[in-house]
């Protein structure tokens, strides 16, 4: 199910463990601003929009519906992990064929 831009924003908001009333101090309006934006009745305007995404460290076509992929630090360290161990595979194949080639 493809969340709403303003599910989008608060599920952010949580992940950074900020509040309505931290995150609307930040963009300079009210804690029912950012209400009204995760509850979908208001929609932030582009500026507004372009500062959460900087504020809560997800791109902004994240927001945006464009980009499905987990921004949350478990997802990226799940990645990161992913990628360590095909490097370490690769490094054993070339360990491998260096022996097999000093023989």
């Amino acid at each position: 199910m493809k969340l709403t831009l303003g599910e989008r924003i608060k599920k952010a908001r949580k992940q950074a463990k900020l509040s309505q009333l931290q995150l609307g101090v930040a963009l300079k309006v009210s804690d029912k601003t950012i209400s009204g934006y995760e509850s979908d009745r208001i929609s932030p305007p582009i500026e507004k929009l372009q500062k959460i995404a900087e504020l809560l460290k997800k791109p902004i076509t994240y927001f945006l519906g464009i980009d499905e992929r987990d921004y949350s630090i478990q997802a990226r360290l799940r990645a990161v992990e992913i990628k360590l161990r095909e490097i370490r595979q690769e490094l054993r194949e070339i360990k491998v064929q260096a022996r097999k080639a000093s023989k």
